[in-house]
């Protein structure tokens, strides 16, 4: 019995020994503790058994020390493995705490057990011989200062169960199964360890398990757990990715889905068989023979939903190149392809109207002329004129209603070829096919954007021009030109709102860049030239001033009429320039004729442009003071459509300006369609009528009772009325018995130059 129990201590040294060289190699996580754990077992069986082979009493006494130091830093070294393994972090206060403590009272131990060898003092040794006198082993009697010993052992066995227990308990299951066995191992251990030195049993029975604990350490550390961990990790990764995985064996039979899969294919055999079928419509498309790795989008029909997919198939080979497995995989891009058509939605389209915006108009239109050579096409441009009013007076929102409506009617002009945009603002365009192209169409839906702020009584001028496409290899954005060069052509005409380009607009364009490149030295020259209208009082007939304006006569071209600049000068901001001029040339004539005691006014005109440009109220009052003119002898006109660009800044400066001393007038009253709002909302002192908004073929009776009701109107407000216009002698009776206060028109005079009209009026004559 003593031989085979040394017998196989000694094999278990050598298993132990071998078992320590690998762990040591591994230079893994866990080698340290496994080769350490490993060590001081084979050392303990070694110190135990080599008791049997001394007589040395001293050396008896050593070796069974050794033995107990060993056994003791084994728990020390178990409880790291079980923490270690366990994941169980050093850093926590409390094992880092109780882990100083064990080392310090094993160190405690130690000292105890070496004092032992001379003193005795914790356990005695006596030898037990065999009958023939021979050492049969050393008989151990245990005094009161080893109850530190066995103490400090139970403690530590308490807290390594306690670590594997609790560990078990709240791990997953692939963990718990490990745990519980190195629990029972180690129970095992420590019961036999018990029965050793409760019934003095004469050989260790718990070394014969060291070799055991020591295998199984061995094999969880380094092979059992990292083995089965990756198949779990593998299985438990395929398992839970966020795109479809399916694999098949050599032949094509699959037998594997992961859940996403699952949700595509199908459950059990349908959603194995649903794969297959899947595989041989690739297969069938795409031959085995010509691909070992294949990459295609893909969409299908899931649950009456379709879904779109990146679609990964790789078959895999061995080293002879024979194939043993083939996997497919489908990445959904449903959403993103979602997001990127909205993405690519917002990059190409007004997000107002929907409409396609301005570089993707242009840039869609020159793909479709020059996909469809052998199509005529037509370009539209439409514009809605004073769009701004729209929003100043009845709000953003009623502005944004207006434009989705204009979107509505451009769109309703429909073909596959046909496309819209919104380019800015109010600035519309659309490409449509020649064929699909109805002017009448053009201009009802011109009619209908018209009546759509009927309520409002305003009515809206919607004007569209058309360019028929002669070159589809002309820059797209050149086109649109020529077809808003149309618009600018009809701008203001309330019969024509549909016109198609020609070359005279072009004509007409290049002489309006002539006349804004030559204007500034023209003006420096003295060509533009003040012409006066003379105003007549009603009550004698007698003239009281005259109304400024300006003349351009050019040494080649002689006189250029007034609408041949004015509305160039007007689009090209350069006519706060000619205005500041004809106010200055204004003041001096006054200046002139206060000098010679005329009392005459003169009236000069105002534009919206010039309220940007220039500070008004500056210049006019800086003005007067400079050549010492009362300033009401200035009187300022102004129309009601330059109120309405913006009409709370420009009221306040007007009312600046009548507080200062001037008069303002409102020029054209009649000519909009808010005519009382502003006389409403803005502080006049005079009321010019057009008689030209109510002409007609002949003086109606109906258009003498609007007379008289507007001059009445006046009166009562306690403004001066002028009519200009007055061009027959009916009309001056009438207005004369309508009490109107001031006549202007060609029935007294024309315009004519500033020394004509002196030579003429200066004298205070009548006409």
């Amino acid at each position: 019995m003593r031989a085979l129990y040394l017998a196989w201590n000694a094999v278990s040294i050598l298993t132990l020994a071998t078992f320590t060289f690998f762990a040591a190699k591994k230079k893994a996580r866990l080698s340290p503790i496994v080769a350490a754990l490993c060590a001081l077992a084979g050392l303990s069986i070694l110190s135990y058994c080599a008791e049997f082979f001394v007589t040395n009493k001293r050396a008896a006494l050593a070796l069974c020390a050794a033995y107990y130091l060993f056994d003791l830093f084994i728990l020390g070294v178990t409880y790291a493995f079980v923490v270690s393994i366990a994941e169980i972090s050093y850093t926590q206060r409390k094992l880092a705490a109780a882990s100083k403590v064990f080392f310090v009272l094993a160190g405690l131990a130690g000292i105890i057990f070496i004092f032992n060898i001379w003193t005795e003092s914790v356990f005695a040794m006596k030898p037990v011989l065999f009958e023939n006198g021979k050492l049969n082993y050393w008989e151990k009697s245990f005094k009161w200062p080893s109850y530190f010993y066995v103490a400090l052992q139970i403690s530590m066995v308490i807290v390594i169960l306690e670590a594997l227990l609790r560990r078990a308990y709240k791990l997953p299951t692939f963990y718990r199964s490990k745990f519980v066995t190195i629990s029972a191992l180690f129970l095992l251990v420590v019961a036999l360890d018990t029965l050793y030195h409760l019934n003095s049993f004469k050989l260790e029975l718990s070394l014969l398990l060291y070799v055991f604990l020591a295998a199984y350490t061995f094999q969880i550390s380094f092979w059992g757990i990292n083995e089965s961990l990756l198949n779990t990790m593998f299985s438990l990764v395929s398992e839970n990715i966020s795109y479809a995985v399916v694999c098949y064996a050599s032949r094509g039979k699959c037998f594997y889905l992961n859940r996403e899969a699952r949700s595509i294919f199908g459950y059990g055999n349908t959603g194995f068989a649903a794969a297959e079928g899947y595989r041989d419509k690739l297969l069938a498309q795409y031959p085995e023979k010509l691909f070992g790795f294949l990459t295609l989008t893909q969409t299908m029909q899931i649950n009456s939903v379709t879904r779109n997919f990146d679609c990964e198939y790789k078959i895999l080979k061995d080293k002879k190149g024979r194939a043993v497995v083939s996997y497919l995989k489908l990445v959904e891009t449903t959403q993103e392809l979602k997001r990127l058509e909205e993405e690519k939605f917002r990059t190409e389209r007004d997000p107002l109207t929907s409409l396609y915006n301005r570089f993707a108009f242009f840039k869609r239109a020159a793909e479709i002329l020059r996909a469809n050579k052998n199509d005529d096409f037509y370009l539209l441009a439409t514009n809605i004129m004073d769009f701004k009013i729209v929003n100043n007076f009845f709000g953003a929102q009623v502005g944004d209603d207006v434009l989705k409506l204009q979107a509505a009617l451009l769109s309703s002009i429909s073909h596959p070829n046909a496309i819209h945009g919104r380019l800015t603002a109010d600035k519309f365009a659309a490409l449509v096919p020649k064929d699909s192209f109805n002017i009448e169409t053009v201009k009802q839906n011109n009619e209908t954007l018209q009546q759509s702020l009927a309520k409002y009584n305003y009515k809206l001028f919607n004007y569209t021009g058309v360019y028929e496409i002669a070159d589809k290899y002309e820059n797209v954005k050149t086109m649109y030109d020529k077809a808003a060069m149309t618009i600018e052509d009809i701008r203001g005409n309330m019969e024509t709102t549909v016109a198609f380009y020609d070359s005279s607009i072009m004509d007409k364009q290049i002489r309006d860049k002539r006349v804004v490149s030559e204007f500034e030295d023209a003006l420096k020259r003295g060509e533009f030239v003040m012409y006066l209208q003379p105003q007549i009082n009603a009550a004698d007939e007698k003239i009281v001033g005259a109304e400024a304006l300006v003349r351009w006569i050019s040494p080649e071209k002689g006189i250029i009429p007034p609408l041949d600049f004015i509305p160039v000068l007007e689009k090209s901001g350069l006519i706060h320039k000619l205005d500041q001029y004809m106010w200055e040339e204004a003041a001096k004539k006054l200046a002139q004729w206060k000098a010679r005691g005329n009392e005459m006014y003169i009236s000069i005109n105002i534009s919206a442009k010039d309220f940007y440009y220039c500070d008004i109220y500056k210049f006019f009052t800086e003005l007067v003071k400079k050549y010492d003119i009362p300033p009401q002898k200035l009187k300022i006109e102004i129309t009601e459509s330059v109120l309405m660009q913006d009409v709370n800044a420009h009221r306040a400066i007007l009312q600046k300006l009548n507080d200062f001393g001037f008069t303002i007038e409102m020029d054209d009253f009649g000519s909009g369609y808010s005519s009382l709002n502003t006389l409403k909302n803005v502080e006049m002192n005079t009321l010019k009528i057009d008689m030209g908004f109510l002409r007609a073929s002949n003086f109606s009776q109906k258009v003498k009772d609007i007379i008289s009701s507007i001059i009445s109107m006046s009166k009562t407000l306690g403004m001066t009325v002028v009519t200009e216009g007055v061009e027959t002698e009916d009309q001056v009776k009438f207005l004369r018995e309508a009490s109107c206060d001031i006549f202007q028109g060609f029935y007294f005079s024309k315009p004519i130059p500033v020394e004509d009209f002196e030579k003429k009026y200066c004298d205070g004559g009548s006409k």
